[in-house]
């Protein structure tokens, strides 16, 4: 039925699914921090009810586990983090696992952000944690085996190396990425906000594309490879003995 001469059409609120919840939601936990960010913070950016948004998820907690889904499946596919060895020698296989994880981090960078905490405080999700204590341990083992043949310092404890090399490279991976992709520049980010504040809930585009794209920026590969090269380079000179030979062998 059409309204009434001289009486505007009723607004509608625009309709979102489940996938456009979980883009806003990822650009969001990116930009404040999962703990900063309500739901209600999401269906503002949606330009939605609030009660719209459990139509799709049951909370918080269950949408953070979907953004970071993701970074789950693809850390668990990388080889390097469950073998028990295949045959080249500790820094080697520490090596391409870094190398590995740094290029699945530019791969989807905003995601690695919010899963690891890059510039804030890591996904508390379970899942999470588990899927990093994993990590984690898998490169302290290597750090381990390569002290007891003597081709790293034997002074260094693996743990918490283990963890300064995760930080030090993911870090390096994600910020690479999104500052090629135009994400690392303050300013601009001040200048996307005042944009959207222009623009309504419903119109503002999310960051990296539209819905499914999670936030993340297409990966750049040239800068990466110049940043992650020179980066390994200096932590591994400073974990390696002088006599050790040829690092990527």
């Amino acid at each position: 039925m059409s309204p009434a001469p001289g009486t505007a059409a009723p607004s509608r609120r625009p309709r979102r699914g489940r996938e456009d919840v979980l883009a806003a939601a990822t650009a969001l936990f990116h930009e404040r921090g999962h703990d900063a960010t309500s739901m209600s913070d999401i269906a503002g950016r949606l330009g939605v009810t609030k009660a719209a948004l459990y139509r799709h998820v049951r909370g918080r907690a269950e949408v953070l586990r979907e953004v970071t889904g993701p970074v789950r499946a693809a850390l668990r596919s990388l080889p390097a983090v469950g073998a028990a060895g295949d045959g080249r020698s500790p820094v080697a296989e520490l090596t391409g696992l870094l190398d590995a994880l740094a290029r699945a981090a530019a791969a989807d960078p905003v995601r690695h952000a919010v899963f690891w905490g890059v510039g804030g405080t890591p996904s508390p999700d379970a899942a999470d944690a588990g899927c990093r204590a994993v990590v984690a341990g898998r490169l302290a083992q290597l750090l381990a085996r390569a002290a007891a043949r003597g081709e790293t310092a034997r002074d260094l404890d693996p743990a918490v190396t283990a963890q300064l090399l995760l930080g030090a490279v993911v870090g390096t991976a994600v910020s690479t990425t999104l500052a090629a992709a135009g994400e690392g520049d303050g300013e601009g980010e001040r200048e996307g906000e005042r944009e959207g504040a222009r623009e309504s809930p419903g119109d503002r585009r999310q960051p990296g594309g539209g819905p499914g794209a999670g936030g993340s920026p297409p990966a750049v590969d040239v800068p990466l490879d110049v940043s992650l090269n020179g980066l390994l380079d200096v932590l591994l000179d400073g974990l390696l003995r002088q006599t050790c030979g040829p690092r990527r062998t």
